[in-house]
């Protein structure tokens, strides 16, 4: 099976991590947070430090310039994993922010550490939209590992401070898109990409931190103005063909909400969303992330995370899209995202946190 921002094969995504914070108890009820990186495994633990020394010496290249009259926006895909050698949302975002690459790396040989850094790409360009014109826009193409991808994206933002957050991975092969109304903080229980680290637990908690009434968490968005410019633009292109002479609308096949919490997404693309807007929603509080389950001595323990600017009203959202999106597509369906975000930006309705009442389907 090949493993997707969601747990089951019928939709496909960007796959894994080395830590995952995940959940016990000690027999009163209580929990404490615990990362499960096997110590019997020289290359899982290999891999584990790998991506902490990668988190603790990353420096945020989306520094904007402070004369800029531009809206900001911040936007990601992810590069490859496992037997997915392409991801389409990492493509895409690279053709929609001039400068940045798509990391177009091979898998390590068995055994060996993939490595972060070669899989990470930012860049901070300035892109037009239509109806909007010209935005500053923080691209990432970022590396499939539990708590390093949202790590990165609240670095970035950190210092960016965007105007609005949009998150992309890829599910099925042939779908609608599914604009995430909200998250869930669980972590199911799957091998990362390198196949060596899983969660001890189904069902734990990404975030030991977040009160019991927070587990599911809506993301914000002018729901209706975004879904209809994204349906707009889908429509408007949808007989377009690529190479092969697959109509762009066969392939993406208009746009539904997708609910939440459901036992499909809680994967990576659960995990950056989740604690992407968590955080966001919590300026100033300390969380912990990349914690192991048995540390080493002299070895890491994790990264606390403080996160500074009071974001708490930048809409952010987690779009997924169909993998099987290739060739001339790659840049329709760039151009559909472009739409997507432009009518965010032009919203004329506030950001609302998203209900699950509105879910077109839970499962």
């Amino acid at each position: 099976m090949v493993r997707s921002c969601h747990p089951f094969p019928f939709a496909i995504g960007v796959a894994a991590l080395a830590t995952i914070a995940v959940g016990c108890t000690d027999g009163t009820g209580s929990q404490q947070s615990e990362v499960v990186v096997d110590p019997r495994s020289e290359a899982a633990w290999a891999q584990y430090v790998a991506n902490v020394e990668f988190a603790q010496s990353y420096v945020p290249t989306c520094a904007p310039d402070p004369s800029s009259w531009r809206l900001r926006v911040l936007v990601t895909g992810f590069g490859r994993f496992m037997e997915n050698r392409e991801n389409a949302t990492g493509r895409m975002v690279s053709r929609l922010v001039p400068g940045l690459e798509y990391p177009a790396t091979l898998p390590p040989s068995p055994g060996q550490i993939d490595d972060p850094a070669a899989q990470t790409r930012v860049a901070l360009g300035v892109a037009v939209l239509p109806g909007v014109g010209e935005v500053d826009v923080c691209g990432l193409v970022l590396p499939v590992f539990w708590d390093l991808a949202p790590y990165l994206v609240l670095r970035e933002a950190e210092v960016f401070e965007p105007d609005f957050v949009l998150m992309n991975g890829i599910a099925g092969s042939l779908q609608p898109l599914w604009l995430e109304l909200g998250s869930v903080n669980e972590a199911a229980a799957l091998p990362d990409g390198s196949g060596l680290i899983e969660p001890a637990q189904a069902g734990a908690p990404l975030l030991d931190e977040a009160p019991p009434e927070e587990r599911a968490r809506g993301l914000l968005l002018s729901w209706h103005e975004v879904r209809a410019g994204a349906e707009d633009r889908i429509t408007a292109i949808g007989a377009e063909t690529d190479d092969a002479g697959t109509a762009f609308g066969d392939v993406v096949q208009g746009v539904l909400y997708a609910g939440y919490p459901r036992a499909s997404n809680t994967y990576i693309c659960n995990d950056t969303a989740y604690l992407v807007g968590y955080v966001l929603d919590h300026a100033g509080e300390t969380v912990r992330l990349f914690e192991p389950s048995a540390p080493r001595p002299g070895g890491p323990t994790g990264i606390d995370l403080t996160f500074g600017p009071d974001l708490h009203a930048v809409p952010r959202e987690f779009v997924h899209w169909p993998k099987e999106l290739h060739d001339t597509h790659l840049d329709r369906g760039a151009d559909v995202m472009s739409h997507l975000i432009a009518a965010q930006l032009a919203a004329t309705t506030d950001p609302v946190r998203g209900d699950p009442a509105m879910a077109d389907f839970t499962e």
